[in-house]
């Protein structure tokens, strides 16, 4: 099975690209994460700073490695294992009864800290979906020419799948704002 190196090249960019503005958001909050890292009830206290630490650091050299074709597929293996780290620590959570911790993804409607907030299976499914995107990098692409007019879609395609992402995170970080206005 191959793909089109276009297609490929704007799926991994446009996940690249959202991993990177989450990361950017935890390392200028980093507390915020630490604290939400620490909800989950998964880590011993003692580990919780360093991971904190180390979560974006990872997101970080995964994403840009994942840009670059030299790099793509360490990258593409450093995302995929923290993307499903993140499903199974939100799932184990949402099973557990769990959901009214802060996710900690860090995006684009993380804001309000007195508003309502949860995790549920949406998360889950962003963030197996994420690693879909990313996992692109295992197959092969075909060896077609790349013309001009590649680069242009491919800088729509980025745009639009980052731009449809964040709608998914804000539309996924207001259902709880939603449900507690509609009960109340």
């Amino acid at each position: 099975m191959m793909t089109d190196p276009v297609l490929a090249t704007g799926m991994q960019a446009g996940t690249a690209v959202v991993v990177l503005l989450g990361a950017f958001a935890k390392w200028r909050g980093l507390a915020v994460f630490r604290r939400a890292l620490g909800g989950y009830g998964l880590l011993p206290d003692l580990l919780i700073a360093p991971v904190a630490f180390a979560i974006p650091a990872a997101e970080t050299l995964g994403a840009t490695a994942l840009l670059f074709p030299a790099t793509r597929t360490i990258g593409a293996a450093v995302l995929v294992a923290l993307l499903l780290a993140f499903a199974v620590a939100l799932a184990l959570n949402i099973v557990r009864g769990h959901t009214d911790i802060d996710c900690g993804c860090s995006g684009f409607g993380a804001s309000q800290a007195s508003a309502p907030r949860g995790i549920g299976w949406p998360h889950v499914a962003r963030a197996l979906l994420l690693a879909a995107l990313v996992a692109t990098a295992f197959i092969a692409s075909s060896a077609r020419q790349i013309v001009w007019f590649d680069y242009l879609t491919l800088f729509f395609a980025v745009l639009l799948m980052v731009c449809a992402l964040f709608i998914v995170d804000a539309l996924i970080a207001n259902a709880p704002r939603l449900s507690h206005l509609r009960n109340s």
